[in-house]
């Protein structure tokens, strides 16, 4: 007899299909950013970036709708081996069983029990010849219960099998519609960049507004750790902290992948470091943080305890608030209706202000930075995942 243990991928089936949810959910807030945008007739870059995440997100989901085919591939093929071994121990069970029912027939003539028990020369024959009989008899309901056991659970194989290949095909139209709703967005994507591409000498204007809201941002950084450094002899602004502020620093430091995003909803349009530009191929730009897609009114959060250190205006990009945590810093650019001043102590998730929208392009972005002393940090290292 085969013995039967059943490998399954429930839990990692669970993890894929809690992982196309996630990534459902971001491109159906994708779209809703896209709406927004699609208001005003002007395509914006932004609008651009969107179109980007959505594609990336899209192809995140046909990864997950592959790996999920795969694990289905290989549950059909281990439920058919073991359907194939459950028949194969029916037929044995069945050639015994018909063994018994043979030898019964072929000798119940030539021996009646009572007096096969009966002919026994001695008492304890006898008892054995009768505890035999019974021992036969048990056997053969075994046997016949055996089969009908057996019989049940091959059927109950086959029907898990046809609902695993039904859910397989399921799968399988699924990813055939991804893919044709990938192949819509990249042939939108090419066309804003088409139309956009017209218009390289006011993105390069852009880029160049950028990298100097990102100079002044570095100046006001600079500025905030050497007021602190002046305060001690030290170079190093954690030697300058409190212990209350030592604390802080260090809880900022342990909360590293598990920090709140700076808004309830939005999606990273535009990553830490140096990348190509999403219209001018030729062209790469600097990203001293990620910048954050999201709906209009949206308001942005401190990531942590901290106190204001910096209300800043800046040409371009209207307010930015600096939170100090210890020797780290946070940066929320791109508000209005700014609701702290420095000196304030905020609390994790306290509101800073609203994200502005660009009326021109209905674009509302936050741009976030992350800094320990003078070193730039990768926010998305920081944030917690959604």
């Amino acid at each position: 007899m085969t013995v039967y243990i059943q490998y399954t991928h429930a839990q990692t089936k669970e993890e894929l299909e809690k992982q196309k949810g996630k990534t459902k959910e971001e491109i159906d807030y994708t779209n809703r950013l896209l709406e927004e945008t699609r208001q005003k007739k002007q395509t914006s870059l932004n609008r651009v970036k969107i179109l980007n995440k959505r594609i990336q997100l899209r192809n995140q989901l046909l990864s997950s709708i592959n790996q999920e085919i795969s694990l289905y591939n290989e549950e059909i093929i281990n439920k058919r081996k073991l359907i194939v071994e459950l028949e194969n121990d029916v037929d044995i069970v069945k050639k015994q069983y018909e063994m018994l029912i043979k030898f019964a027939f072929w000798n119940k003539n030539k021996y009646d029990r009572l007096m096969f028990i009966l002919s026994a020369d001695n008492f304890n024959m006898a008892y054995k010849r009768m505890k035999y009989i019974q021992q036969y008899t048990r056997h053969r309901k075994e046997q016949a219960l055996l089969i009908q056991t057996m019989r049940e659970e091959l059927k109950l194989e086959i029907k898990e099998l046809e609902e695993i290949v039904i859910q397989k095909e399921e799968i399988a139209r699924q990813k055939i519609d991804e893919n044709r709703a990938l192949e819509q967005e990249r042939r939108a994507k090419d066309q804003m960049v088409l139309e956009l591409s017209g218009q390289e000498k006011e993105l390069k204007k852009k880029i160049a507004e950028n990298q100097k809201i990102a100079r002044r941002l570095e100046r006001e950084i600079a500025d905030i750790i050497a007021a602190e450094a002046r305060k001690g002899r030290s170079r190093n602004l954690y030697d300058q902290l409190t212990p209350e502020e030592k604390l802080i620093s260090d809880n900022f430091l342990g909360n590293k992948g598990k920090l709140p995003w700076p808004t309830e909803r939005g999606v990273v349009t535009s990553r830490f470091g140096r990348q190509q530009h999403a219209v001018l191929k030729q062209v790469t730009v600097q990203n001293d943080g990620i910048d954050i897609s999201t709906v209009q009114g949206a308001e942005a959060r401190a990531l942590f305890e901290g106190v204001v250190s910096k209300v800043v205006a800046i040409l371009g990009a209207n307010y930015t608030v600096i939170i100090r945590h210890g020797n780290f810093l946070t940066v929320y650019q791109n508000l209005i209706n700014v609701r702290v001043k420095p000196g304030d102590m905020v609390k994790v998730k306290q509101v800073l202000g609203t994200v502005f929208t660009e009326e021109e392009t209905n674009s509302t972005l936050l741009h976030i930075e992350i800094w320990k002393e003078l070193n730039k940090q990768n926010p998305e290292d920081w944030l917690s995942s959604k």
